[in-house]
């Protein structure tokens, strides 16, 4: 398994549990996010904590859940070079009494820099997160 799929596996589970903190040790530091409805520029761990606290909320009042439905085995990794993978997954959203509600796509740069990998830039086409601060 490759190392940036491993990275993308520990940030959609720290996702599923809003584990802020987790979250933040898959990202570099600057990383962008890039949705239909904005661009999220980080550049310290505080904002990707602001970030993502804002879009589980967001989630929850949408009814929503934070639960990310993902298939590790399914993710498309390509090599960009040495240290630089792009990482494209396919991605289920659920309501908060666990109903299926979309699918979507997402694509990573991720970026190895001492023995870790880092997503440095996400994008996304989830029609149902109406905003990102």
């Amino acid at each position: 398994m490759n190392n940036s799929t491993e990275t993308m596996v520990k940030y959609y589970d720290a996702i599923s549990n809003a584990d802020l903190q987790t979250i933040c040790e898959c990202f570099d530091i600057p990383s962008k996010l890039i949705s239909l409805y904005g661009v999220v520029d980080m550049f310290s761990k505080e904002e990707i904590i602001e970030a993502y606290s804002s879009i589980i909320e967001t989630w929850k009042s949408q009814n929503i859940s934070n639960k990310i439905g993902y298939d590790r085995n399914s993710f498309d990794v390509s090599s960009i070079q040495e240290n630089i993978d792009l990482v494209k997954t396919r991605l289920t959203n659920f309501d908060l009494d666990g109903n299926f509600l979309l699918e979507w796509d997402c694509s990573y740069i991720v970026r190895k820099e001492d023995h870790r990998w880092l997503i440095s830039a996400g994008t996304t086409n989830n029609k149902t997160s109406t905003s990102m601060k």
